[in-house]
């Protein structure tokens, strides 16, 4: 029987890849999962390439284990070569390996990383239904509205503007829109008040009276700022590209911190947390 997607995972995820096989072909979308549809007596390896050549689209179930996998690579280079559409679904915040990423470079992904699982794999099915233009099953159909046939892709992919204000607040590698972007100054501002005030009390404990106590603790606090900033634009512009507006919005941020602590430095910071991350 013809298959529509080959799954490609590290043996470690094979519950999540076994989850996204059940989902994909109870919406209709036939997939092709090792070792279930290798025929018994047939070559691994055989069997492998001929499954990937006839599939029309590969979903990759990315991980730390698939990163460092030599097998996942020469799946990826195989889809690749043939033309065969790459679906990345991300199961952990991890960035490819150089030989993943020259062949990642230009394909879009979809983040998988916050729970549950299943709505990620949902979203995963309806893309590669209106991709592929596979039809949904009676019963689905029945149950649910179908999707148009014009979505793209693309649409699986993570927009930052449908998330929550505070989401994502831990991923530094994530596009936030305004909104987020400014939940992100406000959560990591009361993070760096928390700090300088713990910095300024720590050192007016040596201060011989309380006025002296408080010019030291109140230096003390606003200049905690400038390495928080430090390390939040360094963990910022990571996922970024090192050209000059993201780079002067990190020198920005440092500057401001020596002048207003938190409170300034951190605003070049949460509007780079808005620009474009770099695509594997």
């Amino acid at each position: 029987m013809a298959h529509d997607v080959y799954i490609s995972y590290s043996h470690v995820d094979k519950a999540a890849a076994d989850a996204a096989c059940a989902t994909l072909e109870r919406t209709g979308v036939r997939c092709w999962i090792a070792p279930r549809d290798i025929t018994p007596g047939d070559e691994w390896s055989a069997a492998i390439i001929k499954a990937i050549d006839n599939c029309r689209a590969m979903v990759l179930i990315f991980s730390t284990n698939a990163n460092n996998s030599r097998q996942i690579r020469r799946e990826v280079e195989r889809a690749i070569t043939v033309g065969i559409p790459l679906v990345p679904v991300r199961i952990e915040d991890v960035a490819p390996t150089e030989s993943l990423a020259y062949f990642m470079g230009t394909v879009h992904w979809l983040d998988a990383l916050t729970p549950p699982l299943e709505g990620h794999l949902i979203k995963l099915a309806d893309s590669l239904r209106a991709l592929l233009q596979v039809g949904a099953p009676a019963q689905a159909a029945s149950a649910a509205p179908r999707p148009a046939a014009a979505t793209a892709f693309s649409a699986a992919i993570e927009q930052p503007g449908k998330r929550g204000m505070f989401q994502e607040i831990m991923n530094f590698n994530y596009q936030r829109s305004a909104k987020q972007a400014f939940g992100w100054y406000l959560m990591y501002l009361l993070i760096g008040l928390i700090i300088g005030f713990v910095s300024g009390y720590v050192a007016g404990i040596a201060a011989k009276d309380f006025q002296e106590g408080f010019n030291i603790g109140r230096m003390a606090g606003q200049l905690s700022a400038v390495p928080y900033n430090i390390l939040l634009g360094t963990l910022l512009i990571w996922h970024r590209k090192k050209d000059a507006p993201n780079l002067l919005l990190v020198l920005g941020g440092v500057v401001l911190s020596v002048i207003g602590g938190a409170i300034l430095g951190l605003i070049p910071l949460a509007f780079l947390s808005s620009r474009p991350v770099l695509k594997w």
